[in-house]
């Protein structure tokens, strides 16, 4: 056991970084100790940080994930994107749902007694009561809104052409990619809550941005600090983000309320990626079966731009995740229709190939990680720097796979892919100098780089906390 009051040199002294053995039947029971102590760790750190600044009334992982230094506060308020000046939706909404869950998985937890545990869910409830409830009030004063970038006030602003802010209103602005992971927390919060209220304006929040993913006026809201990163919408091209990131929505509406409805919604989502940007076919030109494009015609035709058709495979690997996610939720249902019943089994057909593909086409054995992003007509990466979600994303998604096909073929594949994963990660991503905080991005060779994803905050125990989590608790299902 792990008691609360040990230092957090303690805490860290006991990561090994276990390696993880490519073949099933070796004890394993090192790394998953090594993902609890992580877990323990970053989030004693969000914590923490929290703790530090009463007077900031929002999660802050605004630190350097290299260094572990905080972002400085520049003279240049125009300039100032990565300080305490910026809140970003993204961040908060995740943070939210990421709080909720680990509060729930520390019950769980094998390397903490009951009083570290308890000790822990403790800080987490006042946090997270103190975070919802300011949120709430930014929203209420946004026209039930919150935006990718807000000052620390509330009030959401964009960032032009020539970098400068401009304060937006947000009564005509599209829904976008806040609007969902903010839901995702509002309903996570406001069952650990237990706060009936919030939770119908969730479902009925839920229910909205539904609605205008699949009448397409759904527009993404993101900022990119990456020039690599090609982020700004463009008229008639359709992601498949929206509809991925609302099935993760789905599955947790679902496990939280039983709702039929969020069975319904998912399913219908993930039936529609897997007709529109899948390669279902063996014979399908230059593309391989089960390549997974991330662009799309209004018309349903792919987006080929010079010569280039863009997958993402974190995307790829993420979806299935969600997916699988679902899927085993829908486990618990007493009785399923025909639909759910050709569902259940279409899923079963596809998902492990779609997983094995795209995994290959992103993996970088060499470097440990997933690139960015890859040209499924030339079969080469586009943008070879390697985030650290799609990571975590994929070894969610290779647990939860185990768990529901556990006769599956392609299993000692779906195991190996795992443990690269998982051994790639621990090499390359953890920063074993400052508080096991995974960097951002690695490059090809597999140095960390300072190129920002997506926002400049470390991750909110989200991707890393979240998908761990996950696939600890789908590992109780393997065979």
């Amino acid at each position: 056991m792990i008691l609360f009051n040990n230092s957090v040199v303690a805490m860290r002294n006991q990561f090994t970084c276990a390696v993880m053995p490519g073949i099933p039947g070796k004890d394993i029971s090192a790394v998953f100790r090594d993902w609890e102590i992580a877990l323990v760790e970053v989030l004693d750190l969000m914590l923490e940080r929290y703790e530090q600044q009463p007077g900031y009334p929002f999660i802050d992982m605004k630190f350097n994930t290299i260094t572990g230094h905080d972002f400085p506060v520049l003279d240049d308020l125009e300039k100032d994107f990565k300080s305490r000046n910026v809140v970003f939706g993204w961040i908060q909404g995740r943070a939210l749902e990421a709080l909720a869950g680990h509060a729930k998985w520390l019950r769980d937890c094998n390397i903490l007694d009951n009083a570290s545990k308890n000790w822990r869910i403790k800080r987490i409830e006042k946090i997270l009561q103190e975070v919802f409830s300011n949120l709430e009030e930014i929203r209420m004063r946004n026209h039930g809104r919150l935006f990718f970038t807000m000052t620390p006030e509330g009030t959401p602003f964009e960032i032009d052409d020539n970098g400068k802010r401009r304060e937006i209103s947000l009564v005509e602005k599209p829904t976008g990619f806040t609007d969902l992971f903010y839901v995702k927390g509002m309903m996570a919060a406001a069952s650990c809550l237990n706060d009936r209220k919030a939770k119908f304006a969730a479902a009925d929040m839920l229910r909205k941005v539904c609605a205008e993913i699949e009448s397409g006026h759904f527009v993404s809201d993101q900022v990119s600090f990456d020039p690599k990163n090609r982020v700004k919408p463009i008229s008639g091209k359709l992601s498949q983000t929206p509809r991925m990131i609302a099935v993760s929505a789905c599955a947790l509406f679902a496990g939280l309320t039983g709702g039929q409805e969020w069975f319904d919604t998912g399913r219908r989502f993930i039936n529609y990626i897997l007709d529109h940007h899948i390669a279902c076919s063996p014979q399908c030109g230059p593309l391989r079966q089960y390549d997974f494009w991330e662009f799309i015609h209004l018309d349903g035709s792919q987006w080929v731009e010079n010569g280039v058709l863009s997958s993402i495979p974190g995307h790829t690997l993420e979806f299935i995740g969600f997916s699988a996610d679902l899927l085993l939720q829908m486990r618990g249902k007493s009785g399923f229709t025909e639909d759910e019943k050709t569902f259940v089994h279409r899923c079963r057909m596809v998902l492990p190939g779609i997983f094995m593909r795209n995994f290959k086409n992103g993996f970088n054995p060499h470097a440990g990680g997933i690139c960015k992003e890859f040209d499924l007509l030339n079969r080469k990466p586009l943008n070879d720097d390697m985030p650290w979600w799609s990571s975590p994303e994929a070894i969610r998604a290779a647990g939860a796979l185990l768990a529901l096909y556990p006769e599956e073929i392609l299993n000692k594949d779906i195991y190996a892919a795992w443990a690269a994963t998982n051994n790639g990660f621990f090499n390359k991503y953890i920063n074993q100098n400052f508080r096991l905080v995974a960097y951002q991005t690695i490059n090809s060779r597999g140095k960390p780089v300072d190129v920002i994803p997506a926002t400049p905050d470390a991750d909110p125990c989200y991707h890393t906390g979240l998908s761990i989590i996950d696939f600890l608790y789908s590992r109780r299902l393997w065979p």
